[in-house]
């Protein structure tokens, strides 16, 4: 018998393409997935909870949480994936409170254990909509359409060709959706945890409301926030730019700001300041520079 040929010999080397439910068996065996779940859980049943939330706050309250429930399996996936199993060391700590995902998961926890907080919920759900968007498009609209990807490659290198599919379309407009607005997301989201959440848990803890711990731990997550996120000091100062118009005399656009008012709203803001400033002073970043770095090698 004659051997096989080069080209027979190649097309018997090439690999069988994987079914679709091959493709999706392999999936659901990472633990990337169920990342994707827990923000798919997050923002489903969070925006359910915002849904009925005007029809009565007892039925709402059982999809607050579900979704805060989805958000923590979420963040401990990642945490687990970028540190490994717990080790009991000072340094391994230290780590762990410098990663946004941790405080994310320590305040996530503590929503679920509190009463329900209708404006907590917000800044998770915005979160886990633009996780949920880029894994679909990356990996999950794949899996179902293998050609995807290759179809908006070839778009985005000859944009005069026509002729993408339906489903290539849809992922190019949700990458282009997300790429536009997720530093706008980002932004507002900062404002609304330092103006509106901040200024509720306050009045709820004054009005006996929110427990009177839940400023201190919610203050806490903030200057955890202010030290490691650009985002959140941009967001700061937008706050501080707004009240400065609004409560200051010299520089409010009503002359008619309360004097005792503008008195307490300058000493609280001189004091967060000057707390801001030592924490962005030499000293202090270069004392936090090596845990950075050791974080920045995971």
């Amino acid at each position: 018998m004659a051997p096989p040929s080069g080209a027979q010999q190649r097309r018997e080397a090439r690999p069988t393409p994987l079914s679709t439910m091959e493709r999706l068996s392999a999936l659901t065996k990472t633990a990337q997935f169920y990342w994707w779940v827990g923000h798919l859980v997050m923002l489903g049943f969070g925006g359910m909870y915002y849904l009925r939330r005007p029809f009565g706050w007892q039925a709402a309250n059982w999809y607050y949480g579900k979704a805060y429930m989805g958000a923590i399996i979420s963040y401990v996936i990642v945490i687990y994936k970028t540190y490994g199993p717990p080790q009991m060391s000072f340094a391994f700590m230290q780590r762990l409170m410098m990663d946004e995902n941790v405080e994310y998961l320590m305040l996530a926890f503590y929503w679920l254990t509190q009463q329900a907080i209708i404006v907590s919920l917000l800044p998770f759900v915005v979160f886990s909509l633009f996780h949920v968007l880029g894994y679909a498009r990356s990996t999950v609209i794949p899996v179902f359409f293998p050609g995807v990807p290759d179809e908006i490659r070839r778009a985005s290198q000859q944009p005069q060709q026509q002729g993408m599919s339906q489903v290539a379309r849809l992922s190019k407009a949700l990458g282009q959706w997300s790429s536009d607005y997720y530093i706008w997301a980002l932004r507002h989201v900062g404002v609304w945890e330092v103006a509106v959440v901040g200024t509720w848990i306050v009045l709820g803890a004054v009005t006996f409301q929110t427990p009177l711990l839940a400023p201190f731990f919610y203050f806490h997550f903030l200057r955890l926030r202010y030290s490691f996120s650009s985002s959140t000091r941009e967001a700061f100062g937008r706050v501080r730019r707004f009240l400065d118009k609004k409560l200051v005399p010299q520089n409010a656009a009503s002359p008619g700001a309360q004097g005792v008012v503008a008195d307490i709203y300058i000493k609280v803001r001189d004091y967060l300041s000057a707390m801001g400033t030592n924490m962005q002073s030499p000293a202090y970043q270069q004392q936090q520079q090596p845990q950075q770095q050791q974080q920045q090698r995971q």
